[in-house]
């Protein structure tokens, strides 16, 4: 009879460690819920911020070609650091992070449309630095076509909560021909 006992004893602990354990994981899991789907969130966001990059660059890029400003695609990509559009060197656009190619460009530098252009103006209007967009032509090796590249970030403060690239191949038609 004590054998008897002992032993709902000890299924009673069994299923004690087996709740507790099953309380443990629910714990976990609601509360990685949240920060996953703010993950998610910047990451749309991120991607919201790069197409709002490419349609201000479609239209620059647009308005700079019927004015004459610009007579080609390939006179204004982006030259510098060498080798970005290159893709044996060790500082290939692709190769480079979203976070490592913005530090290795700047606004001055030939072939960049918008650094860190801020998305939107804040109630007060001043400008709002924590969604941002870079758009710059890469060389595709063709006289009439590039590489437009947009990068949106999403911030705090200094820190980049999430980034997303959008690349577009982009051409002029050359007169005389079919589209």
């Amino acid at each position: 009879m004590r054998f008897k006992q002992g032993s709902s004893l000890i299924v009673v602990i069994l299923v004690m460690a087996f709740m507790l354990s099953v309380g443990i994981a629910l714990l976990t899991i609601t509360g990685v819920a949240p920060k996953i789907s703010g993950s998610v969130r910047n990451q749309e966001e991120a991607f919201n911020v790069a197409e709002a990059g490419f349609e201000a660059a479609r239209v620059a890029i647009e308005g700079n070609l019927l004015s004459g400003a610009w007579t080609s695609l390939s006179d204004n990509c982006l030259q510098t650091p060498a080798g970005i559009d290159v893709p044996l060197q060790p500082n290939y656009f692709r190769k480079l992070s979203d976070i490592s190619l913005l530090q290795t460009i700047s606004a001055s530098t030939k072939g960049v449309l918008f650094y860190e252009q801020p998305f939107v103006k804040n109630v007060n209007g001043t400008n709002d630095t924590s969604r941002e967009y870079t758009v710059f032509l890469i060389n595709q090796g063709i006289a009439s076509d590039a590489l437009l590249v947009c990068i949106g970030v999403v911030q705090t403060g200094t820190k980049v909560l999430a980034s997303s690239r959008l690349e577009i191949d982009i051409g002029t038609q050359s007169s005389g021909s079919n589209p």
